[in-house]
């Protein structure tokens, strides 16, 4: 081969890698957008937060039966309701984010069932569901596997500028933290102190 020859082979074949070059930056660059955009729509999606009413009619029937349960509500972000109100479905879904500090968009709830055969003493659901959760964010035993036969809210123990939800925390924390079975402790008051 002449020095021509080797030149012309040699310029051609720089060029050709040149060409190939700036194709891969070009692909390259076009993916990346791609998958930003991709991702970007998918971070939108999970960001906002439904903003979706439900309304629930109450029906009257002019006789109830005993052994008729009503139906399950299924809403449409998959939360099954069963015995059991929106107002208070919420306030479960808000108590158990509090308490196990996850955020309420990072949580999935599938259902909430009210158990009927739950006793509750001197308490209302609101108080027992703090309860529930503090028990199961304490023994870090999920909601789901404890079993609840009753919850009794003594009233024995004084309570001075604090109120009976508070009281209820301060119980199972103690209990929990000491190892003793919350029906063998003996609370005589609580008191909040202020600082």
């Amino acid at each position: 081969m002449t020095l021509p020859e080797i030149l012309s082979v040699s310029a051609t074949g720089f060029i050709v890698v040149l060409i190939v070059l700036i194709l891969l930056a070009v692909i390259i660059v076009m993916l990346s957008k791609v998958i930003r955009a991709v991702e970007g729509s998918a971070n939108k999606a999970e960001e906002t937060p439904a903003t979706e009413t439900h309304v629930v009619e109450k029906v009257t029937s002019p006789a109830p039966v005993e052994t008729v349960t009503p139906a399950p509500v299924q809403y449409s972000n998959g939360v099954t309701l069963y015995k059991t109100d929106c107002k208070t479905a919420a306030s479960i879904m808000a108590i158990v984010s509090h308490e196990s500090g996850i955020p309420l968009q990072r949580l999935s709830f599938s259902s909430i069932k009210l158990d009927d055969s739950l006793e509750l003493y001197k308490t209302d659901f609101k108080t027992a569901a703090s309860i529930m959760a503090i028990i199961s964010h304490q023994t870090e035993i999920p909601l789901e596997r404890l079993v609840f036969k009753s919850i009794k809210l003594c009233d024995t123990p004084e309570l001075y500028k604090t109120d009976e939800e508070t009281a209820a925390k301060v119980m199972a924390i103690t209990s929990k933290e000491s190892g003793i079975p919350l029906d063998k402790l003996v609370f005589k008051s609580i008191k909040l102190i202020e600082k």
